[in-house]
């Protein structure tokens, strides 16, 4: 399970990031004066967000057999959260939402799970 975590939270930051690009490409079509572009200010905000979750993706690779940060549970249910919510509130956006929160509470779950002691039977 580990590793296809891994897996999905390389994917997803590879998706952030390709995701912060278009729509730095957004503010690059604000500037030459196409019109449709709703304003530079909106396009800096996704950017920053989607670069945010992208280094949380990254964050999440952490090396197997490492004891699970406490702030890692907090930092992915944090990015959940609002995506979670999001994607069960927003119009416009519900799949990107839900599909964003994905890896993030995917992580958060797995090492609150990791984190509890095993009894031994």
């Amino acid at each position: 399970m580990a590793r296809t975590l891994r897996i999905v939270n390389v994917f997803f930051a590879a998706l952030f990031v390709a995701m912060a690009v278009v729509s730095l490409a957004f503010v690059s079509a604000g500037r030459d004066g196409f019109t449709g572009a709703p304003g530079t200010d909106a396009a800096l905000r996704w950017i920053l967000l989607f670069a945010l979750l992208a280094v949380l993706a990254f964050v999440n690779l952490r090396r197997a057999g490492v004891e699970p940060a406490r702030g890692l549970v907090i930092l992915n249910f944090a990015a959940a959260a609002p995506l979670l919510l999001g994607a069960a509130l927003a119009d416009g956006i519900r799949f990107l939402c839900g599909a964003a929160a994905l890896p993030f509470a995917l992580t958060a779950l797995l090492l609150i799970v990791a984190g509890r002691p095993r009894e031994s039977a």
